[in-house]
């Protein structure tokens, strides 16, 4: 095959189930455009769900999400780039914080152009990190991406602090798109509600404390004591991390009536039918978080913080409520706002969510912006 002809595109990130389940509607658009696809990450359950969309699976084994070892990023780095160079990739889309970092590092010096993608800028962050690893982590970005082809963040706040910090130049090939996005057709419109007096609220994220779990438990707990038929919810996968919230701990909310732990779920559309609410009451440093989206196209009022990336999803008091991080009265007061409020009323917040999913997050804006990125740079190698 002529080196001309060669539409060879890595996608990467730090598990199978992010590309699977945040990007699939990507891929379908670039196996249909022409390009051949490799899907690069850890081996899990999804890789049989990745190759049956027409995408080949490298696993990669050199990576630990929470590590700091530094020999075990160097090992990272080497993988990927001999992975890289073995199935002559022209164009990499990076996912996930050490995939931007160091898959950058590993094209370095090579022909290999790469799309970086900014979906929140997680633990390193918070305030609550120390100093140093604020300043390396933005060292190490600064070095990685510097004559980057092209970045996509998911909020105007992230691309400013990655300005600000001169991690980028304004001359650079900068966009900005409304989180991963969702198909607005997988996530339908529910038509079914509960009984005022039996509402469901949910919490669906990774068991980790910045996703605001314990402020949610403390809001419930309160508020079953007034509200006993009301269920509060959570969904989401235990954490390998310093902040998670063990599984024990949920127990024991779970035992004393307090949470519903719904355990994990690969068919989220259809558990977000039995749900009346989402809530999310994250101070963790979000793009835009995939399921208050998902939350939105099914035609859910959102409750979630002002925090970077939440936000971005709703209007207060047409479509949900925004309140105050780490402030558990302010996320009562809005949860029993919801309670109380007529079906009818409640009901047309939902109206409004669907809407705002279909004119601001349906993921085909992403694709197209996407696509016409690539074949930028495929126009580009091919000159």
């Amino acid at each position: 095959m002529a080196a001309s002809t060669i539409k060879n595109i890595a996608i990467v990130s730090n598990t199978s189930w992010y590309i699977y389940n945040f990007r699939k509607g990507l891929l379908k658009e670039l196996i249909k455009s022409g390009y051949t696809i490799y899907a690069i990450s850890p081996r899990d359950y999804f890789v049989k769900e990745i190759e049956a969309l027409g995408c080949n699976f490298i696993e990669l084994t050199n990576i630990n999400n929470q590590g700091k070892n530094p020999l075990q990023d160097i090992l990272l780095t080497l993988e990927l780039k001999k992975i890289l160079k073995k199935n002559q990739i022209q164009c990499c889309l990076f996912y996930t914080p050490k995939i931007n970092i160091y898959g950058n590092v590993a094209i370095k010096f090579t022909k290999i152009r790469a799309i970086s993608t900014i979906n929140g800028l997680g633990f390193v962050f918070n305030e609550d990190q120390p100093k140093w690893l604020k300043f390396t982590v933005r060292q190490l970005y600064k070095f990685a991406f510097k004559k980057l082809s092209a970045i996509f963040f998911q909020n105007e706040e992230d691309k400013k602090f990655f300005l600000d910090s001169n991690i980028i130049l304004p001359s650079q090939n900068i966009s900005v798109v409304r989180g991963s996005g969702v198909n607005i057709f997988e996530f339908n419109y529910k038509n079914s509600f509960n009984p005022t007096d039996k509402l469901v609220f949910l919490l669906s994220a990774r068991l980790i404390k910045e996703k605001g779990l314990y402020e949610y438990f403390e809001a419930a707990k309160e508020l079953k004591e007034k509200y006993h038929s009301v269920t509060f919810a959570l969904l989401g996968l235990p954490a390998n991390n310093p902040s998670s919230v063990s599984l024990n701990t949920i127990d024991e909310f779970h035992k004393n009536g307090i949470i519903d732990y719904w355990g994990v779920s690969d068919n989220i559309s259809q558990i977000l039918n039995e749900v009346d609410v989402m809530v999310l009451p994250s101070y963790y440093r979000e793009g835009v978080p995939r399921v208050l989206i998902e939350g939105l196209a099914k035609g859910l009022p959102i409750i979630t913080t002002n925090n970077v990336g939440c936000r971005e999803t709703v209007d207060d008091f047409k479509n949900g409520f925004l309140v105050p991080i780490k402030d558990v009265p302010s996320l009562k007061l809005a949860i029993e706002k919801m309670i109380n409020m007529p079906m009818e009323e409640r009901i047309a917040m939902g109206e409004q969510s669907r809407q705002k999913a279909i004119t601001e997050f349906d993921e085909a804006f992403n694709h197209k912006k996407y696509l016409q990125v690539i074949k930028v740079i495929f126009d580009g190698l091919q000159n």
